[in-house]
């Protein structure tokens, strides 16, 4: 078989192996990320494409997300503007507050 049907095959796998599951782009989702990367400040459109650590893939609402918790938990995520873009940066100094978001929200 040739390369082009192999790797169709391997999509089709895929695409039946993932089918079904929920879409894990949500706010723990993107703590999740933010944690487990050194980065400091985030442009929004960093997070998409991004993998957990469970696995998953961040999709094109993660910014939306981020946007959320900046909005809904300040003390958790800071947003800053440069321009007409937002940064945002996980409040580590607050651990205790995270750590009480993900238990109340996983």
């Amino acid at each position: 078989m040739n390369k082009i049907e192999l790797d169709f095959e391997a999509k089709q796998k895929w695409y039946q192996n993932t089918r079904g599951t929920k879409n894990p782009t949500g706010i723990v989702s993107v703590v999740h990320a933010m944690l487990e990367s050194k980065k400091i400040w985030w442009w929004s459109w960093e997070f998409v494409g991004k993998k957990t650590s469970k696995g998953y893939w961040l999709s094109h609402r993660a910014p939306a997300r981020a946007s959320d918790l900046a909005i809904f938990y300040p003390n958790i995520v800071e947003c800053r503007k440069i321009g007409k873009f937002a940064i945002y940066r996980l409040r580590i100094e607050n651990s205790r507050a995270i750590s009480e978001f993900l238990k109340n929200n996983t």
